[in-house]
């Protein structure tokens, strides 16, 4: 509930009902995003919420707090999930599949504590250089705004004000 998703767009905008960010890895490519819900008439603020916070990553590091929350954060939701039988299942075939072999969870533990807030920022500026993909579900999806709107809004760099009042 401290991370910056919640910080930032939970508390400071009371029509979002969630904000995440989420990655799926396979094999050489994966995933990267953010999704949330709120009311249909507020998904364009919450898409340039979403923007602005992934403008944000770009621009600037997490700072050594939100590293160290997003990595315990990390290892206990890895670690909780792997004590259902399916989810240990599909973590054995998805290791071997894309690794060659299973690590144990001493191994991604460490493996977790050796990401670098650099790091972060170094797949985010990578993730932006292409093309955004936006998904809405809903019946009344007026108000989301077009890709080209979406691809202008992360061309523009985070505006000085709004820097200022992150922290």
């Amino acid at each position: 509930m401290y991370s910056r998703l919640y910080r930032q767009v939970l508390n400071t905008h009371r029509w979002a009902e969630s904000a995440e960010a989420f990655s799926s890895i396979h094999d050489e490519s994966g995933l990267l995003g953010m999704s949330g819900s709120c009311p249909p008439a507020n998904s364009r603020a919450l898409t340039q919420e979403l923007v602005r916070q992934s403008r944000h990553l770009r621009e600037e590091c997490v700072t050594e707090e939100e590293l160290a929350r997003a990595r315990n954060m990390l290892k206990c939701n890895v670690l909780t999930q792997l004590e259902s039988r399916l989810v240990l299942c599909e973590d054995i075939v998805r290791k071997i599949l894309t690794y060659g072999k299973r690590e144990d969870a001493t191994i991604m533990c460490a493996k977790i504590d050796a990401v670098m807030k650099e790091d972060i920022q170094a797949v985010v500026r990578k993730a932006m250089t292409k093309p955004p993909t936006l998904s809405t579900v809903g019946v009344d999806i007026g108000n989301v705004p077009t890709i080209a709107e979406v691809s202008q809004w992360l061309e523009q760099p985070i505006a000085k004000e709004k820097k200022e009042s992150w922290f």
